[in-house]
């Protein structure tokens, strides 16, 4: 029996890893940045961190959460922020992938959230999917969407 085989498959494991868990740099930082903006009903901060014009979209679960453009998600994120007390979010995203191509790079996560409404306690898990653009040298939110896992 020859170890050429275990020998092939370690040296493609190897080459592979580090695409898999390949991370373009900012991408993260710009997901950070909005869940911290997020959590501190900052609407400003938030806003800042997407990609102008009307083909920017945020989407969640249900089809009827849809807002496209930047009127429409200063909206929405307005309604988010009565969704929940600022300060109140701890996160956990035991799986995050990103990579990028070009100017364009995507983050997918799944996420543990800890929050409050009115001080009560609330935990959940949500799946995030987000697109960037870079845009004179900056990653910048083309596409968000959240929605709530379901079981299988």
């Amino acid at each position: 029996m020859t170890s050429k085989p275990f020998l092939i498959a370690a040296v493609l494991s190897a080459c592979w890893l580090p695409a898999i868990a390949a991370d373009a740099p900012g991408l993260r930082e710009v997901f950070e940045a909005h869940e911290q903006a997020l959590d501190a009903h900052d609407l400003a901060g938030v806003m800042k961190l997407y990609a102008p014009g009307e083909t920017t979209v945020v989407m969640g679960t249900v089809p009827a959460e849809r807002w496209v453009g930047g009127a429409q998600i200063e909206e929405a994120y307005r309604n988010f922020f009565a969704d929940f007390d600022a300060g109140s979010v701890k996160r956990s995203c035991p799986w995050v992938i990103s990579d990028s191509s070009g100017d364009v790079g995507w983050l997918t996560a799944t996420c543990d959230y800890q929050d409050a409404l009115k001080g009560a306690p609330r935990t959940f898990a949500l799946n995030v999917s987000v697109v960037l653009q870079k845009l004179d040298g900056a990653w910048k939110l083309r596409t968000m969407h959240y929605s709530n896992p379901t079981p299988p």
